[in-house]
């Protein structure tokens, strides 16, 4: 009876390390023993540029069909990006000097980018076409 005792110590040890030795094995990584094994290893590098331009694109696509995504998704990125170009370029503050960022941007552009403008009543209407975004977003890149 002892050394069935002695024996299932032994493989519940054996067990643990084979689990703390894949999961060592995981953190460290496999070394790939040539750049041929390395380039077929699958890739697990994010892209960060794609995700953003992806999440950019999806809050456009939804800002063309809900007044909802236009107020609470594409406007506030297109507040952020006018703020900065206005204060960078034309050293004016977007809402500390409506007047003149008024002027640059535009009364169409101004209008969706002030400061305390209300949300939509009906937030399922359709809210802005391509045609319109792509306007404000030509006058942010003459800034």
């Amino acid at each position: 009876m002892a050394i069935v005792t002695q024996l299932a110590i032994i493989a519940v040890g054996v067990m643990a390390l084979a689990m703390l030795l894949r999961r060592l094995g995981r953190r460290v990584g496999r070394r790939s023993d040539s750049p041929f094994e390395a380039a077929l290893a699958p890739g697990k590098e994010s892209m960060p540029v794609f995700d953003e331009f992806e999440s950019i694109r999806r809050t456009v696509d939804g800002a063309r069909y809900s007044a909802f995504d236009v107020h609470f998704m594409l406007r506030p990125l297109l507040r952020e990006l006018a703020a900065s170009r206005l204060r960078v370029e034309r050293g004016i503050e977007l809402d500390g000097q409506p007047g003149p960022a008024s002027n640059v941007l535009g009364s169409e552009a101004f209008a969706l980018l002030r400061e305390g403008r209300p949300a939509p009543l009906n937030y399922r209407r359709p809210a802005m076409s391509v045609q319109e975004i792509e306007g404000i977003v030509k006058v942010l890149e003459s800034i």
